[in-house]
């Protein structure tokens, strides 16, 4: 009995689908990134001054994750699961930010 038969191949990578694959990471991984700064920034007990070294860290913490996550959109075999696994990266990292937030309050 052959096993391999009944598994199908794996689609190579492309960037065949770039247009779906980049708006995800421009509009959900934009998301995502404030999502990730709202929750390390509460870690950090960050406050509104920019000229503290928290607010720095947060400034530059936004630019380094959205950079990454448009470098990586790439590696998703599709638009489509792209956008289902930053979207659920979203609700996972907010749904973490409520949560911080309610109980920092």
């Amino acid at each position: 009995m052959n096993t391999q038969a009944s598994f199908s191949k794996p689609e190579p990578l492309s960037s065949r689908n770039w247009f779906p694959k980049v708006s995800a990471a421009v509009v959900a991984g934009g998301l995502l990134t404030f999502g990730i700064m709202g929750v390390v920034g509460l870690l950090c007990h960050s406050d509104a001054s920019p000229r503290t070294l928290s607010a720095q860290f947060l400034l530059w913490l936004v630019a380094l994750v959205w950079c990454v996550l448009l470098s990586v959109c790439f590696l998703f075999r599709s638009g489509r699961q792209a956008w289902v696994v930053l979207a659920g990266a979203n609700v996972l990292v907010w749904g973490l930010f409520f949560a911080i937030r309610g109980l920092v309050s």
